[in-house]
């Protein structure tokens, strides 16, 4: 091991750690390592390292990684980034990607550890303190999509410790992981903005896993370098046009982000404050595959320029149109980092707080507690603009519609519940609990609201034009028309249970929810290992257009289930859901809607 700056050592195995002294009292007894490579550094402290904090990974690789395992089982405790966490705690599930028959993932799963390791989350922007150091996460995507590089504030100036970003002034580590998808060259544009980002930050020394230490200077130089290949194979030809400037002002106080997965809009007062509508994936230059979570990465990087080319003093709070991740993913990062409170339409408050409550699409992998719950329908001042949520079923069941009002313009946020150029296609998902009506219901509303902008989440600013808001409503009730038409009565009703894992004898709601114009009359079954009884059978009626909810305490095995059936009309084809138990119990408990019956 080596003295490679004052204070900072260096060993190299599979890759280079480095053993950061904690100097605070002249004494270094005490270190961090970055990366941990196969372990061996552990024995090639030098001698007056007497204890090794933490060990914090730059991410999941394999050369970088191997020796997590050896530094947890002796009692060091390991960071990595968000997301990484699982693919080292469970290596033989990441490993046996890589052995998948018709496999077209793109990332290199053949480079995960070879031995598990549970680790801590480094949480992106936050600032890690071990005595007298402090790292700073900063998300840096590329040799992975959850990649991050750490910075260290001392005496001499900013330390960048890189990971396999960069090896070299021209010249990344590998290319190969630069590919996320079969074909893709996601990496690449990640790297990219990643090496800008970091040049941002001005550090004195660049300290890569791989390769020697290198001036500021490298950043920009690689950046530059992996420009034609970029454009060779015409990957994200915008790349530094959107970096320069990503936000187009559609109003002097209406901003939209051109960089985002879904359009993200900011509402700028004239006090310099700003709101925003929605935030998921901020800069979205491509993703993996993968919805897993360390395929899926939030970041603030359009932020600063936000702030510094529209003169944006800060950000008030954040409205979402809607719950799905491309949507909210980056909200906490939004809130934690720059203060924005979570302004959420009552509709969804729930399912943003408590996502893992739901069977539902896109639903991001931490809750999100509202700040402050708005009423549908009833309008809130903030600033000059007025502010009103609509109820809007139809792509989402927890979806918002935000009228903002100004003095001269009424402009309506309607995130995905209609898309196309022109604004007509039907952008409904079944798995969202859609129903046959939901069209002709926000065609009703937008007739109603008659905005003079409308803007949504995946499309183009719209004007509508003559006829539009009469085009919307013969569209919805024909939507609504073949759904009774296409298939039979049983078939266009709705059942889902919630929560969908519970704890044993805990309370399980089914609601069945009947939208069409015509009476059901059928039966509920149950089965499963959580049924140690016998099947059981409830007649149920629903009148027209109602909404009927079960209360069921099932009790069973842990990992068992509980199956619901809906079966209607003999021959007609019956709906299913079902919870799983989390915990054990002998039996099963089945309560009436007035809970004044124990059916078991």
């Amino acid at each position: 091991m080596i003295e490679v700056l004052p204070g900072i050592y260096r060993h190299t195995s599979s890759a280079h750690v480095y053993a950061v002294c904690d100097q605070s009292r002249g004494d270094s007894g005490s270190a961090v390592l970055v990366n941990i490579g196969d372990g061996s550094v552990l024995d090639d402290l030098p001698p007056h390292i007497r204890q090794v904090r933490a060990v914090l990974l730059t991410h999941h690789h394999r050369d970088v990684a191997a020796g997590a395992a050896r530094a947890v089982q002796g009692g060091i405790p390991v960071y990595a980034p968000e997301g990484e966490g699982p693919s080292l705690l469970h290596p033989q599930e990441a490993l046996s990607l890589a052995d998948l028959r018709n496999n077209y993932e793109g990332r290199p799963w053949v480079w995960t550890v070879p031995e598990g390791a549970q680790t801590q989350p480094l949480r992106a922007y936050q600032t890690f303190t071990f005595g007298a150091l402090s790292f700073t996460v900063r998300p840096t995507p590329g040799p992975t999509p959850s990649a991050v590089s750490l910075l260290l504030d001392r005496p001499g100036g900013l330390l960048a410790f890189t990971g396999s970003l960069l090896y070299a002034p021209g010249q990344v580590a590998r290319l190969a992981s630069t590919q996320w998808t079969y074909n893709g060259g996601e990496g690449l544009a990640g790297t990219v903005l990643s090496l800008l980002d970091l040049a941002d930050w001005n550090p004195v020394r660049v300290l890569p896993a791989h390769g020697e230490i290198m001036a500021p200077e490298a950043l920009m130089i690689t950046a530059e370098a992996l420009r034609p290949l970029l454009a060779l194979r015409r990957q994200n030809p915008r790349l530094w046009a959107l970096r320069d400037q990503p936000y187009a002002e559609l109003r002097p106080w209406l901003l939209m982000n051109r960089t985002s997965l879904s359009c993200a809009y900011v509402l700028r007062a004239q006090s310099g404050r700003a709101l925003m509508i929605d935030f998921g994936y901020d800069f979205c230059f491509g993703q993996a595959n993968s919805t897993a979570q360390n395929a899926r990465r939030p970041w603030l990087y359009t932020l600063p320029r936000l702030l510094s080319q529209f003169g944006v003093s800060g950000i008030d709070a954040v409205i979402p149109t809607h719950y799905h991740d491309d949507h909210v993913a980056g909200i906490p990062l939004l809130r934690e980092v720059y203060g924005a409170q979570l302004w959420a339409p009552e509709n969804m408050v729930e399912v943003l707080a408590v996502p893992e409550r739901h069977r539902l699409p896109c639903l991001w992998f931490e809750g999100m507690a509202a700040d402050r719950s708005l009423p549908l329908g009833q309008p809130l001042t903030w600033e000059e603009f007025q502010i009103t949520p609509y109820e809007l079923p139809g792509h989402a069941r927890s979806a918002a519609a935000l009228l903002v009002e100004t003095a001269e313009e009424r402009v309506l946020f309607g995130g995905d519940q209609y898309s196309g150029a022109d604004g007509l296609d039907l952008n409904y998902t079944y798995p969202n609990l859609f129903r046959e009506g939901d069209y002709v219901q926000s065609a009703e509303l937008y007739a109603r609201l008659r905005p003079q902008l409308m803007l949504s989440g995946h499309n183009a600013p719209l004007v509508p034009p003559e006829g539009y808001f009469e085009a919307l409503l013969d569209r919805g009730q024909q939507l609504q028309a073949l759904h009774a038409s296409l298939q039979p009565h049983t078939a266009r009703l709705l059942v889902q249970a919630e929560p969908i894992t519970v704890v044993s004898g805990g309370p399980v709601t089914l609601t069945l929810e009947n939208p069409t114009d015509v009476a059901f009359e059928g039966e509920v079954l149950l089965s499963g290992r959580a049924n140690d009884v016998s099947d059981h059978s409830l007649p149920v009626q629903l009148p027209p257009r109602s909404t009927q909810n079960l209360i069921f305490t099932p009790r069973g095995p842990p990992g068992s289930r509980l199956h619901f059936e809906l079966r209607g009309p003999p021959g007609e084809p019956s709906q299913f859901t079902h919870v799983t138990i989390s915990s054990a119990a002998p039996s099963l408990a089945l309560s009436d809607p007035s809970g004044d019956e124990d059916a078991s």
